[in-house]
């Protein structure tokens, strides 16, 4: 069977070789500053002692400018999106809607809204939405290959760099309000762990029949390690049931479109690491629970679970009670998302913009399942959106979901490959 390159698409007609490979550096440390980049700056607090804002504010500058001139260079290579197609249109409906949304409860209302209103600016309007404008303009899917080593090999050194403060940290409250290491939060730190394994496990099982270095899939391996102790570790629900779910897709597409070999051999080395990790934690429990609270996150009678089905219970009849143009930018009870990303958008922008979201999420699954089809080397972003889809579900918010938003711009607006390679008849070859 043969496997589709896109490099007959639009943009490879349109520049050069040389234009073509630094719009894929670009988009390379794009993908990875989206994947990784917060992560591995959130340690700086936590590891010098001083507010975190102090390292993560500049590093969301960056992110920006970078964003900005990323769409100056697709502008200038003639690659951004001229027509409105119907997902553009939804898409800029619900952003509309959801950005109405914050600034009538912040700037009108002034109703409290649990988080500094600058913060949350920041978060929406610096990030989230640019991080989803400039990906859904990068068509040409190819673009992001060179993205799956690199951000691999930058999660792998944040599940190190957290197991390693995990081992000698002694406490991690949060010292005042932006205190301490933010990776810390144990939402964060589970996803993380499971994303890092979607990588790791896409390189080191060459899905796609890609070849990589032996250095590469030593480096795979100790990410796919790393990331199961952090999911351990984090004792996140929403990245546990996440994990469940891609990593057996993982290991079909292993089967069937990369090296058996390794596949039977990582399940058996995963299994072991994950009892190894269960052992270590029955036995440090305590020590564990004064971290990350590992033991009692598990418990199904925890009162996380209970708080967290009364948040999104309220939230809904929030919706009910104003289903035209929903109620608030956070649930009015706890003044907090309510750790569903669908409840909040109708709790937020009503039936209309709820919908819309609905709609966003509905044709990005579907163009997921067809990336995954038609181009298997290419399948772990769209698995990575399946993992980030699935936390938001359990623990996610949507002003703030960079990984969520990004993913799922990059399943809208990047082209299908095509299913077969061009084939030219003779009359259509150039003549010599």
């Amino acid at each position: 069977m043969r496997y589709p390159i896109n490099h007959y698409g639009a943009l490879a007609s349109e520049v050069t070789t040389a234009e073509t490979s630094r719009l894929a550096g670009m988009v390379t440390l794009l993908m990875t500053g989206t994947l990784a980049g917060f992560l591995m700056v959130s340690y700086v607090p936590g590891a010098l002692g001083v507010d975190s804002r102090i390292a993560t504010v500049p590093f969301r500058g960056l992110m920006l400018l970078l964003q900005l001139y990323a769409l100056f260079r697709f502008l200038g290579a003639g690659h951004l999106r001229i027509g409105m197609s119907i997902i553009s249109v939804v898409a800029l409906f619900f952003w509309i809607a959801y950005s109405l949304r914050f600034i009538v409860d912040a700037v009108f209302l002034q109703v409290p809204l649990g988080t500094a209103p600058s913060d949350m600016a920041l978060s929406l309007f610096a990030i989230c939405l640019p991080t989803f404008l400039v990906l859904y303009q990068i068509k040409d899917i190819e673009l992001y290959r060179k993205a799956l080593p690199w951000s691999m090999l930058a999660l792998g050194v944040c599940c190190l760099a957290s197991m390693l403060r995990t081992r000698t940290s002694q406490d991690v409250t949060l010292h005042g309000r932006y205190q301490g290491n933010d990776i810390l939060n144990s939402v964060s730190y589970g996803h993380m762990g499971v994303t890092a394994i979607i990588l790791g496990l896409f390189v080191l099982l060459q899905i796609g029949r890609v070849k990589r270095a032996w250095y590469l899939r030593v480096g795979a391996a100790a990410t796919v390690c790393l990331g199961a102790f952090s999911i351990l570790a984090a004792s996140s629900r929403g990245a546990l049931v996440a994990g469940i779910v891609v990593v057996p897709l993982i290991g079909y597409l292993g089967l069937r479109f990369g090296s058996r070999f390794f596949t039977v051999a990582m399940c058996i080395v995963l299994a072991f690491v994950f009892s190894v990790s269960a052992t270590y934690f029955s036995r440090n429990g305590l020590k564990l629970d004064r971290l990350l609270a590992s033991a009692a996150a598990y418990d199904t009678t925890s009162d996380s679970v209970n708080i967290r089905h009364s948040m999104i219970r309220d939230a809904w009849l929030e919706y009910m009670d104003h289903p035209w143009l929903g109620s608030s930018i956070v649930e009015r009870n706890a003044l907090i998302y309510p750790h569903n990303a669908l409840v909040e958008a109708f709790m937020a922008t009503g039936t209309f913009g709820g919908s819309a979201f609905a709609l966003l999420i509905l044709a990005a699954i579907y163009r997921a399942m067809r990336f995954i089809r038609r181009d298997p080397a290419m399948a772990w972003i769209p698995v990575c959106f399946l993992q980030q889809l699935i936390g938001a579900m359990f623990s996610g918010g949507l002003y703030g979901n960079v990984p969520l938003w990004g993913m799922m711009a990059i399943m809208l607006g990047a082209d299908l490959p095509r299913t077969q390679p061009l084939r030219f008849s003779a009359k259509q070859l150039p003549s010599s």
